[in-house]
């Protein structure tokens, strides 16, 4: 099982987690994020 860790919660992380998932449907993603929200707008 592959892991990925995105840090960056924003726009471009949320994207990056995206495409790792369409890539790698088993893998694990975490994504981390300093802020309080996390974008997660298509």
């Amino acid at each position: 099982m592959d892991k990925l860790i995105v840090v960056g919660g924003v726009a471009a992380g949320t994207s990056a987690a995206t495409r790792a998932r369409r890539c790698c449907p088993d893998a694990s993603i975490t994504v981390y994020e300093k802020g309080e929200f996390v974008s997660y707008a298509g």
